[in-house]
């Protein structure tokens, strides 16, 4: 393979004359050259950038060096091959590992660095460069994701890495972050390598690691796990997995009576009612929700709701409607949202992450398949609040730690009653 890289700064490509590539170009497998594009600036003062048409900030690189080098590269390189010509850019598509299998196959590439502000755009559209970037985030220029894309190209090429298994079995080769690796000593400041990988057998082995592969994935990159192509032995090892992953969290649910707002968006104390005491404890009991709380101020509601649960857990319902008791079981009661805060971190040794719940749209909003996935992976203790009236007020919503996007079917209408909000969400979050 043959790779050309343009760039203003030749000298920073000095870790590719370094250990697998440098040994790879010594081999003959691939021949990498560095290009001054400054060396075809022809102009009086040879200039590589100039000001912004339309104003702005910064300078862009133009077009004649760029295009002037291309073309020389152009004439040197074999007619039958034409080279494929990437441009480094934050505006380009996600550099992956599918991707350097796919530029592996090729003969010729060109990198073009670039720098300032960018690349003046007729470049791209001239060569009908293809824009790789190596993530979200601001670099000085494309010299360091250049080096990156070439790392992982060229160590794929065939006979670079001596054993092909290893790139094969690499992290993203399959769609998934690879397992752990030991080595000796067997025992290390306490820590042991895993019996398994001591113990010979090969089989028990290979399900190990395929299965420490697939929790790392799941753990740490739920982007990749969305879309890793896993058989139906990889769904039989995560579904004995995600048996006690609900043994790492705990969801908590309150309903908030203060502080929420009336329709005048004014800041209230509403009644409690019956049916939201009986109807959000059996969903939170038929969801594992572990304590379903009453956030109510008022001393008078107090004694009307410790009534209720009463009859229910102790007295004639409790013996008309075993299931009933079960759910208002996990009833309680709070005067606010932080004595439910303290509550729990006593009774449970860790304070909750609040989860609000609103009818409208928040820009840092969260779904539900995302939050899940955070308290699956993260584990810990999370109250998930429900406002009556028109909704909690919004410095409980702006404090949380997550705000769940609203729950809307196919149109626009989403004026549900809290009960079914909330059986709704619990079954979004907990259900199977």
């Amino acid at each position: 393979m043959r790779i050309d890289i343009l760039t203003l700064f030749p000298g920073m490509f000095a870790p590719l004359k370094e250990s697998i590539i440098k040994r790879a170009g010594e081999k003959g497998i691939v021949d990498i050259n560095v290009i001054n594009i400054r060396d075809f600036a022809f102009n009086k003062h040879r200039m590589v950038d100039d000001l912004v048409y339309g104003g702005g900030a910064g300078m862009v690189m133009k077009p004649e060096p760029i295009y002037e080098a291309v073309q020389h590269i152009k004439s040197s390189a074999a007619k039958a091959m034409p080279p494929r010509i990437i441009i480094t850019s934050p505006q380009g598509e996600i550099f992956s590992q599918k991707k350097a299998w796919e530029l592996s196959k090729e003969e010729h590439l060109i990198f073009i660095c670039g720098h300032y502000e960018g690349i003046d755009d007729r470049v791209r559209v001239l060569f009908q460069g293809e824009e790789l970037s190596i993530g979200d985030f601001v670099l000085t220029g494309g010299e360091l994701p250049s080096m990156v894309i070439v790392d992982a190209v060229v160590r794929l090429l065939p006979g670079v890495l001596g054993d092909e298994v290893s790139a094969e079995e690499e992290s993203f080769s399959d769609g998934l972050l690879e397992y752990p690796h030991y080595t000796r000593p067997a025992e290390f400041q306490g820590l042991k390598v895993p019996d398994v990988l001591l113990s010979g057998n090969h089989e028990e082995i290979r399900i190990w690691r395929r299965k420490q592969s697939l929790l790392k994935t799941w753990k740490n990159r739920p982007d990749l796990w969305k879309n890793a192509p896993l058989s139906q032995e990889d769904i039989k090892l995560m579904a004995e997995h995600k048996k006690t992953v609900r043994e790492n969290y705990r969801l908590f649910t309150a309903l908030v009576h203060y502080p929420v707002y009336n329709k005048k968006r004014e800041v209230i104390n509403t009644s409690f009612t019956n049916l939201d005491l009986h109807d959000i404890a059996r969903a939170s009991t038929t969801y594992g929700v572990e304590k379903y709380f009453l956030v109510q101020p008022i001393k008078a509601q107090h004694e009307l709701i410790h009534t209720l649960i009463n009859h229910w857990v102790k007295g004639y319902g409790a013996r008309y409607n075993p299931d009933r008791k079960h759910a208002l079981t996990k009833s309680a009661l709070a005067d606010s949202v932080e004595e439910v805060k303290a509550k729990i971190s006593e009774e449970y040794g860790a304070a909750p992450k609040v989860i609000s719940t609103a009818a409208k749209a928040y820009p840092q909003g969260v779904g539900y398949g995302e939050l899940r996935d955070i308290m699956e992976r993260k584990g810990g203790n999370y109250l998930l609040l429900f406002g009556t009236g028109w909704g909690l007020e919004q410095s409980l919503i702006e404090n949380s730690d997550f705000i769940l996007k609203p729950v809307y079917g196919p149109g626009e209408y989403n004026h549900l009653s809290v009960r079914s909000a909330a059986s709704i969400i619990l079954d979004r979050l907990q259900g199977e």
